[in-house]
């Protein structure tokens, strides 16, 4: 890749480190996580949330034997980080990379051990910056059923930003 501001270097690097030490405590069903940095034309999307929901009404993490193999298929299923959000269509932004990630939640409760949450990571190039002026996450809460809320937090320039959306209030005016 290209040079990669350090910005989004760090929070890509932070964001890792975090979602390996997330614990059992922190994963909650129907609570989605996203990392939002705008650096110049460069944007980065970090999507975190648990496996179950990549589990069309399943909730047992436990059944199947290969499961860690069944889940990154299904993860590697949703291709796209525009799956999760939308963006103007006059930003022009095209997908750079996008990598996907399983994470085991550390905890001490024999209930939550092998809950994982999935990762989805995404860099863009973004021809037209400036016309970001909101980002959707409706596409989130039409792929799961049972998604609640959004936590988004992030840097777009030079504004910081942090706000809880819903399936009734789900797009973020920048």
């Amino acid at each position: 890749m290209r040079h990669t501001p350090i910005t989004l270097v760090i929070t890509l690097i932070s964001s890792f480190a975090l979602a390996e030490q997330r614990h059992a405590s922190s994963h909650v069903h129907g609570l989605n996580h996203a990392t939002v940095v705008l650096d110049r034309n460069s944007l980065q999307i970090s999507y975190e949330f648990p496996t179950e929901q990549l589990s069309e009404h399943e909730h047992d993490e436990h059944k199947h034997g290969d499961e860690r193999h069944e889940l990154a298929q299904k993860l590697e299923a949703i291709e796209s980080v525009f799956a999760i959000v939308s963006l103007p269509e006059n930003a022009q932004c095209k997908e750079i990379e996008v990598t996907h990630s399983l994470t085991q939640v550390v905890g001490s409760d024999i209930k939550l051990e092998g809950h994982r949450d999935a990762l989805i990571q995404a860099i863009l190039e973004c021809r037209a910056p400036e016309n970001l002026t909101n980002l959707s996450f409706e596409p989130a809460f039409e792929r799961f059923d049972d998604l609640e809320k959004i936590e988004v937090e992030g840097v777009m320039e030079t504004e910081a930003l942090s706000v809880t959306l819903t399936s009734s209030s789900s797009s973020l005016e920048l």
